[in-house]
């Protein structure tokens, strides 16, 4: 019935994004940009060693960006940052998603409507080896039986492409021909970077509103890193201007690998005072956590310090509170009221 075989079709909605690298991407790289597509959407599956493939379908109204719109913004981001230049295809399932990755226009990024007539114009064309998941001898023995194209797979009844192919090896690629992919993405792995940005109401000329914004970063981010179970080996600070220009500055914890909020604090305020600031406005701060790693194997250094010994502490105790209240229910003074 024409009902039955429409809810078989995939939802009317894009939201997949498959994202593409050079194939000699270094690893790290890779990883920070796990990371960044981790700040659009948490559901990210990393396909090592070179894409990855994400659900943007609720981070569409906190972005106010369709999915084209946040695969540009990724994009985008992969440039500026690490210089690195991803294809993104974007579509309505994983299979469709991958395959648009896979010839992109100029700009990097291929979307595939979600309704059938556009499925169909971008499948269908295509040399039934271009199927996302057909291996060659699958293609050579399709193409023996006068199989040529995409469109001529989809059309055959699943019986026949299952005797062609073998049972679920028929099924799975005749769906993949009509544009159905059953299968969901599942969060895998824990992001390489985390990042946490304040914009200020009016753009600022205030050193204290800055460093309570900075404050307020590494509070949140060092909550973050600790409930992952995470520390982070390099802070990044990237300072918005008046005039939309940015300056980003970049420093290795000195004291090695660390989710402490204090560590996090110290390293964004020198590195805002690297910056040599006099009378810039300041529109915005953002705060990125780098090359995150396990903390369960990461030391932790003997203190000498009294005075740290008794920030720990406290911190932690903070850490209790959050948990049992709410986060953000006890935290410094100066980081509230300055930014949003």
């Amino acid at each position: 019935m024409p009902g039955q075989h429409d809810a078989t079709l995939p939802g009317s909605a894009l939201r997949i994004l498959h994202v593409r690298c050079p194939a000699d991407v270094d690893p790290q790289v890779y990883r920070l940009l796990l990371g960044l597509v981790a700040e659009v959407t948490p559901v990210v599956q990393a396909l090592p060693p070179s894409a990855l493939v994400a659900d943007v379908s609720g981070s569409l109204r906190y972005f106010g960006r369709d999915p084209s719109g946040l695969a540009r913004m990724i994009r985008t981001r992969a440039l500026a940052r690490y210089g690195l230049d991803v294809k993104i295809g974007v579509a309505s399932t994983w299979a469709l998603a991958a395959m648009a990755s896979n010839e992109t226009a100029p700009g990097g990024i291929r979307t595939v409507g979600a309704a059938r007539e556009e499925m169909e114009a971008f499948l269908y064309p295509r040399p039934v080896g271009e199927l996302y998941g057909i291996g060659p001898a699958q293609a050579r023995t399709l193409t023996a039986f006068g199989v040529h194209s995409v469109g001529i797979l989809a059309a055959l009844p699943e019986s026949t492409v299952q005797r062609i192919l073998g049972g679920r090896t028929g099924r799975l690629l005749h769906e993949r021909a009509k544009g159905i992919d059953r299968r969901a993405v599942v969060p895998s792995d824990l992001p390489y970077s985390t990042s946490a940005q304040r914009r200020f109401t009016l753009d600022t000329l205030d050193p204290a509103a800055v460093r309570a914004a900075l404050l307020s970063l590494a509070v949140e981010l060092g909550d973050r890193l600790r409930n992952r179970q995470q520390a982070a080996r390099t802070v990044t600070l990237t300072v918005t201007l008046a005039g939309r220009s940015q300056i980003t500055r970049s420093r290795r914890l000195e004291g090695g690998p660390s989710a402490h909020t204090d560590d996090i604090r110290q390293t964004l305020y020198d590195l805002y005072a690297d910056c040599g600031f006099q009378r810039a406005r300041i529109r915005a701060v953002t705060a990125r956590c780098e090359q995150l790693q396990d903390a369960a194997r990461t030391p932790e250094q003997l203190s000498l310090d009294p005075q740290r010994d008794d920030q720990l502490r406290a911190e932690s105790a903070i850490d209790a509170l959050n948990r049992r209240f709410g986060a953000g229910t006890v935290g410094p003074v100066a980081a509230y009221g300055r930014a949003v």
